[in-house]
């Protein structure tokens, strides 16, 4: 399967507690953050008012499948395409900095706050 080049593939990085932990074989282009557009709306507004599936939809439209966007983000096929599909929000503080961190998206941009 061909993959926009800037996509990434998901590998196993370390175990813990018995589950495999998933992490981002390379990043995202970190301009898509800042730059980016999707659907007529850029991505930092989309970020800010967290809106996970916009996320996932645009991440889809870059060549992302969903057990990539699943694997990248720590998550299940299932939560993705329920999150695609707009029947699952995400509101989780937790799950919200797994998705920021894993796929490199400045904590800010989502009005999550910095660690010190």
């Amino acid at each position: 399967m061909a993959m926009n080049t800037r996509a990434t593939t998901a590998v196993v990085e370390s175990q813990s507690a018995g589950y495999p932990v998933w992490r981002a074989h390379s990043q995202a282009d970190p301009n898509w953050w800042i730059d980016g557009n999707f659907g007529g709306r850029s991505l930092a507004d989309l970020l800010r008012q967290r809106d996970i599936g916009a996320l996932f939809r645009f991440l889809k439209s870059r060549g992302w499948s969903q057990a990539t966007i699943a694997a990248a983000t720590g998550t299940t096929e299932n939560q993705v395409r329920a999150v695609i599909q707009g029947r699952q929000r995400v509101t989780s503080y937790d799950v919200l900095e797994r998705i920021a961190e894993r796929l490199g998206i400045p904590r800010g941009l989502m009005g999550l706050a910095y660690l010190p």
